[in-house]
């Protein structure tokens, strides 16, 4: 896993497909342990969830089916969708499962 440090500062890291999804796996499981990470905040979890989903098309998967979409993933037990964010509060709300006041 070659790192540099590009001329602008950037950072830059060459990983393959595999070590790529491992990184997400293990991002996202640390949004899923800790509701309120800001992880999440930024763009950087949400690009590498598309440019991911990209390759998952490219290979024949429907990330549309969860279940498709992390076996592509390399979980082997998806959690089902309504487990996963039982307790996740939503944008722009205060606690789970309420709507902001505003």
């Amino acid at each position: 896993m070659p790192i540099s440090v590009m001329q602008d500062g950037r950072i830059a890291i060459i990983w393959d497909l595999s070590q790529l999804k491992r990184v997400y796996r293990s991002l996202f499981a640390q949004l899923r342990a800790d509701s309120g990470a800001d992880m999440d905040d930024g763009d950087c979890l949400l690009e590498l969830q598309m440019f991911l989903q990209q390759k998952a098309g490219e290979d024949g998967v429907d990330v549309t089916l969860h279940s498709a979409w992390e076996a592509w993933l390399g979980h082997e037990a998806p959690i089902p969708c309504e487990q996963r964010y039982a307790h996740y509060p939503s944008k722009g709300t205060d606690a789970p499962g309420r709507g902001s006041s505003l």
